[in-house]
């Protein structure tokens, strides 16, 4: 069974070259930035753990999670190569002309109903 995603932020494939807290070394890390509002989400492709806001994310109850766990940020690791530093700046500033588009064009004074004044 899978859990349908309602709502999620738009986001960017990353890779990073980071220490990695589980395996104590330099790793490459693979996943997505998901914008303005929430910390990149990113997994080790060398013990498959994965990390959102400086912390672990729940590893899965079920087995050989860490091949599938690092096969996904193989996969996330070539995808983020099509994509330059350059290209994750436009999307950047994109998602943030975007969101501060939505909250200047509300600047006008609304009258409230009179049975809530």
């Amino acid at each position: 069974m899978s859990t349908p995603i309602i709502c999620r932020p738009p986001s960017f494939p990353i890779r990073r070259i980071l220490t990695c807290p589980t395996c104590k070394r330099h790793r490459r890390f693979a996943g997505r930035d998901h914008g303005p509002y929430y910390g990149p989400t990113v997994t080790c492709l060398g013990c498959g753990d994965s990390w959102s806001c400086g912390e672990m994310l729940d590893r899965p109850f079920k087995r050989a999670w860490r091949k599938e766990a690092i096969a996904a940020a193989k996969r996330a690791w070539d995808e983020a190569g099509r994509y330059s530093r350059d290209d994750w700046k436009q999307w950047l500033a994109d998602e943030l002309a975007a969101v501060t588009a939505d909250y200047s064009s509300s600047d006008e004074d609304v009258e409230l109903p009179q049975e809530v004044a």
